[in-house]
């Protein structure tokens, strides 16, 4: 069968990637089609003719997901539409949505090929495990299929996917995953739905093996010509520190690019650092969240203290590890003064990449539930108020929203700048307005450009593709 996977934005889902090499193991043809990359999207994808179309979905771009499936459905009213991903795996009732047919739940590296494989065989596929499958206006809600326990037993992803594009083939940084599940219950995150979603299904928290690492990176390295650096997008690294000791050993004598990942700041040790850097470890994000202590423990589930990011920023610094940092503004309780204690601690750690977001408030989550308790949030909230990026929108309504929101929009330049971080009282006294959105979008795109050591022009591509196509309608 022809399956094509349809994007918009510019980057490589290493999920995808998976799902394309267990189906081409398994005989299919697998496409790809990024629309900011085509010059005519649909016609592209039309022109192949596929029997299924699959979409990988985040909350806020289902929008776009519906609105490209029914204009496909229109031109190619046989082609069946599957939405897969972290929108349908938590909102299933996107079923319900007239173009869409069949909603891939939760990891689909076998559940995906059985609905493929029962499809081109014509068999009933109602029933297939991971899948919510619409038929005749009846839904067949199924059970998650098990997870994966040996997730090396799966082929690498199929980086080749993506060299269709000669974006993608020049890149000089290049994704790979580790390890799938977290064992902490953040109240922002999914990771306590998802474990509970899986319960009795298998291990939650899985890694790779490092030879199986490894090898990809190698295959990799002789298809990137470009590629000088090495990224992980991995929720977590440093949960087994024996398995961290070996990949480290590994990657530094056969890969030995510098590389990027995040780790808690509470697994930061000398022991660690010390061999995160004979590895060439670049750079490390640590999740601050915010400077307030009350917020991170109390709202947040996250009991780390200020003294611990202190701690660990130094001796990653000692090291010469880059620290980046991830923090969130529109907290609820969250007031000035709070706001100004995440600039301050950043600060104080001497982040080299400050990066602030917006709180994003997804439904089914214990900070969901607290924002509407505590009346931070409209009962009447909706999927399409979330930003996709989190990092434009505030969602959270708070008294002192337009200040925040000016903290926000200087947040790296006051980190890296002590005459900013002076200045911050100052452009409190103006409301938000184009010109600080302007001055917040160049910060962007310059630490975007840093930390991920790409030229300035493909930082403002995947910038101007990115934001302006998470806004279509």
């Amino acid at each position: 069968m022809k399956i094509a996977f349809l994007q918009e934005t510019v980057n490589q889902n290493v999920g995808v990637m998976y799902l394309s090499s267990v189906l081409k193991a398994k005989g299919h043809r697998v496409e790809l089609f990024i629309e900011p990359l085509e010059p005519d999207f649909l016609q592209a994808v039309k022109q192949i003719r596929p029997n299924v179309i699959g979409f990988s979905v985040i909350t806020g771009a289902h929008r776009w997901a519906i609105r490209v499936a029914r204009q496909l459905k229109e031109a190619m009213p046989t082609v069946t539409t599957v939405a897969g991903g972290p929108h349908p795996t938590y909102y299933p009732d996107m079923i319900w949505e007239k173009s869409i047919d069949i909603i891939a739940r939760g990891e689909a590296e076998l559940s995906f090929p059985e609905l493929i494989t029962r499809l081109s065989d014509g068999d009933d596929y109602r029933l297939t495990l991971g899948m919510w499958v619409k038929n005749n206006q009846e839904v067949y809600k199924n059970d998650v299929a098990p997870l994966v326990d040996d997730i090396s037993s799966l082929p690498h992803p199929d980086h080749e996917l993506y060299h269709k594009y000669p974006f993608f083939r020049q890149q000089s940084e290049v994704p790979f995953s580790t390890t799938r599940g977290c064992p902490f219950r953040c109240s922002f995150c999914y990771n306590a739905v998802k474990a509970a979603l899986y319960k009795g299904k298998g291990r939650y928290v899985r890694t790779r093996a490092v030879e199986d690492v490894i090898s990809e990176m190698a295959e990799a390295r002789r298809m990137y010509p470009n590629m000088s650096s090495v990224i992980l997008y991995d929720d977590i690294i440093g949960l087994d520190k024996k398995w961290l000791s070996g990949f480290c050993r590994a990657y530094a004598q056969r890969i030995n690019l510098p590389w990027f990942t995040s780790i808690r700041a509470d697994f930061v040790d000398e022991e660690t650092a010390e061999n995160l850097a004979r590895a060439n470890c670049f750079c490390l994000s640590l999740g601050v969240e915010t400077g307030d202590e009350d917020l991170r423990e109390k709202v947040l589930g996250k009991r780390i203290p200020n003294s611990l990011y202190l701690k660990a920023s130094s001796i990653l610094h000692q090291v010469g590890i880059k620290v980046r940092t991830s923090n969130m503004f529109f907290l609820p309780d969250e007031d000035v003064q709070k706001a100004l204690k995440t600039v301050d601690l950043n600060r104080a750690m001497a982040v080299d990449f400050p990066w602030a977001y917006t709180l994003q408030p997804y439904p089914g989550t214990e900070i969901f539930a607290y924002a509407i308790k505590n009346g931070y949030l409209s009962p009447a909230f909706q999927f399409d108020d979330i930003d996709p990026l989190g990092l434009v929108k505030p969602i959270i309504e708070l008294k002192d929203k337009n200040k925040l929101l000016v903290i926000h929009r200087f947040f790296y330049s006051a980190v890296k700048n002590t005459f900013m971080r002076k200045m911050l009282s100052f452009f409190m006294l103006f409301p938000p307005n184009p010109i600080y959105d302007l001055f917040y979008y160049f910060a962007l795109i310059l630490s975007y450009k840093r930390y991920h050591q790409v030229s300035l022009s493909r930082a403002l591509r995947v910038a101007w593709s990115n934001y302006w196509c998470s806004r279509k309608p």
